[in-house]
């Protein structure tokens, strides 16, 4: 099963579980040595109940490029922490192979703990680790140049469920179960080392080592961490804990790999000593905390070690959210108070065939109560092998109907919804970017066309969280014929490239692209490709600003992917977009998507109706037929247009 989720909506689909690669220390936690047999039972249990209800949870979302075996990449994207629809893919990842297959032996080694702490007894015989050279720009105290608005997290109660997701998350959980404190050191170096020579601007090793003894500190005050972690003692104990820990930052700066190493290992025996919480919980939060003061998409994935390497954009972390046969029920659900609201169904799914629509509220799964749950939880009780099923209830305008879903292979069209809104005006819906979105686009737009008098099409990407980079261009390719469609600069020659528009024929057809707070990473790129070469108008809300390039490295310690921001993507007139996004050229302020019943009824789509209708996308169109470029006056519309909007101007 893969759980595709920004902040309070997610997609849930059942997926087989891919075979994890790399190799993963079985020693046994080195926690227990210092446990008593007593403590030990409760302490598992405790984690076997998290790893049945846990819920995968992904606040950074991405545009994902990849990295064939050979030296030039190929580009993609995937993306927004708070979109409410189909979830699937996140910002722009590269995946790098070209690493060494195994990790130098003498990375299974340990540093020494900082020097300005007083000794203390040395259970699991720390001995330093060999040094590697630091890259030069990793000078002390360097302050680098911030990566873009918005792509640090600093809301305290967003960090705060960030810390709650990790220890939820069943992959992260299980994780945990099979770590060592002598494998958490070797991933710890590793890490380091990935960062200080491909992310895209690296902190000093002061500045994360301090970030992440803060965000120890955040996580003492977590119930979730202290709960996976087996505190015990009193308030006093608690206090002292948060005490040593904050009289550390800031005492005895790290100036390497090895200070940084050492500083998690004094942590680790610690609060191991204060509060009895086990040190592998503690690296792996100090390790997280470091990867977050980066910025807001660097993280640490468990089990994705054999995960696609095709180039991807969008704000979500799961890959295979770009698979499009799947096994499982096929619905899209929210966040609710009594359960789920199910935002949509897949075609082909059983859900689908029962008769779920949207609107439903999902309140039971094989007689549970969902009230209270996360999607995550509710995501895990629907999830399953193919051919099991599994039992629902659903409220429906107050009334309760139960059915019986089979989970099954189902084909996730990242293209959904096409269908005329009148006689002239078509509109299709793009979930996400994926292998098949531009063919799957063109077959649906074909077939409006031929059985329609379609003059103009209204292309929703509403709630669209990216996806693949390259379908993003070909996406673009598909309306542009002429023009800059997207850039990428990074730290590498890798990360730098200028895709342009190639394709010898495209549609002419009027074009108006719905966008909304909830449109990042790949369909940010399609939106200003489209707005500024243009070739068609913008609708909606600002979109997410996600901007940002992330490479998955798999790792050579852990069965798991190091996710870094190694590049940032620019807008066919160079702006940098991290941060920034796309700004519609006509702005609907009266948001009803989620209550409309029907596209007539839907203000966005309403106002793309109106427009058309003025023939202002057929300008746009005509004229970057012929090589022109016009500039829309942008607009905003409370409700719905009441005047019409200016002509386009030639600039």
């Amino acid at each position: 099963m893969q759980i595709f989720q920004f902040e309070n909506y997610t997609m849930v689909l059942d997926l087989p579980n891919a075979a994890s690669g790399g190799s993963v220390e079985k020693d046994f936690p080195m926690f227990a040595q210092s446990i008593t047999r007593k403590l030990l039972a409760p302490l598992f249990a405790m984690v076997s109940l998290v790893l049945v209800l846990g819920v995968t949870l992904s606040l950074a979302q991405e545009t994902r490029l990849v990295l064939p075996t050979t030296d030039s990449p190929q580009i993609n994207t995937q993306t927004p922490p708070t979109a409410p629809a189909l979830l699937i893919a996140t910002d722009i990842e590269l995946r790098d192979e070209n690493f060494p297959v195994k990790a130098p032996p003498e990375l299974i080694q340990t540093a020494i703990r900082p020097s300005a702490v007083k000794p203390v007894n040395n259970p699991s015989g720390y001995t330093p680790a060999p040094t590697y050279t630091i890259p030069a720009y990793h000078t002390p105290n360097a302050t680098p140049a911030p990566i873009g608005n918005g792509m640090y997290e600093t809301d305290p109660e967003k960090l705060q469920l960030r810390i709650t997701a990790r220890y939820q998350d069943p992959k992260m959980l299980a994780f945990l179960n099979s770590t060592s404190m002598r494998q958490m050191s070797s991933l710890f170096s590793e890490a380091s080392r990935r960062i200080d020579t491909r992310h895209v601007n690296p902190l000093s090793y002061e500045k994360r080592t301090d970030a992440a003894l803060e965000g120890l500190l955040r996580a003492l005050n977590n119930p979730e961490f202290l709960k996976v972690a087996g505190a015990q003692g009193t308030d006093a104990n608690l206090q002292q804990a948060i005490s040593n820990i904050s009289q550390m930052i800031g005492a005895n700066p790290a100036r390497s790999a090895e200070d940084a190493l050492g500083t998690m290992q004094w942590a680790a025996d610690t609060l191991n000593r204060n509060l009895g919480l086990r040190q592998e919980v503690v690296a792996l939060e100090f390790m997280n905390a470091t990867l977050d003061s980066l910025d807001r998409f660097s993280a640490f994935v468990p089990n994705k070690a054999s995960a696609s390497m095709e180039p991807s954009a969008s704000t979500n972390d799961q890959t295979a959210g770009l698979e499009e046969r799947i096994v499982g029920v096929g619905i899209e659900m929210k966040q609710h108070d009594q359960g789920a609201l199910i935002m949509g169904t897949i075609e082909g799914g059983s859900a689908a065939a029962t008769g779920l629509k949207k609107g439903d509220i999902l309140t039971a799964i094989n007689h549970q109560n969902l009230t209270g749950m996360g999607l995550g939880q509710v995501a895990e009780l629907i999830s399953g092998s193919e051919g099991t099923t599994v039992h629902i209830v659903i409220n429906r305008a107050g009334k309760k109907y139960e059915a019986t879903l089979l989970r099954q292979k189902v084909y996730v069209s990242s293209v959904a919804n096409s269908q005329m809104v009148n006689d002239t005006v078509g509109y299709i819906r793009v979930k996400q970017f994926s292998d098949s979105s531009t063919e799957d686009l063109e077959k649906a737009m074909l077939k409006l066309y031929n059985n329609s008098q379609m003059d103009t099409l209204v292309l929703d990407m509403r709630g669209n969280p990216g996806g693949l980079l390259t379908e993003a261009i070909q996406l673009s390719d598909l309306f542009l014929p002429s023009g800059v469609i997207v850039s990428t600069k990074g730290r590498t020659a890798a990360d730098n490239s200028t895709e342009s528009a190639k394709r010898t024929k495209t549609w002419s057809l009027p074009l108006i692209v719905l966008i909304d707070e909830n449109s990042a990473s790949a369909s940010e790129i399609f939106a200003a490709a489209i707005q500024e070469n243009g070739r068609g108008v913008i609708v909606g809300r600002h979109s997410y600003g996600k901007g940002t390039v992330q490479t998955h490295f798999p790792l050579n310690t852990a069965s798991a992917v190091l996710k870094l921001t190694t590049a940032k993507f620019y807008a066919p007139s160079g702006r940098e977009m991290a941060g920034v996004g796309v700004t519609p050229d006509y702005a609907v302020t009266d948001v009803n998507d989620e209550t409309a019943t029907t596209l007539a009824d839907d203000n966005d789509v309403r106002t793309a109706v109106q427009i058309a209708q003025t023939g202002l996308p057929n300008q746009l169109a005509q004229a970057a037929g012929q090589g022109k470029r016009l500039s829309v006056p942008m607009a905003t519309s409370p409700r719905v247009f009441e005047e019409l909007p200016a002509p386009a101007t030639e600039r």
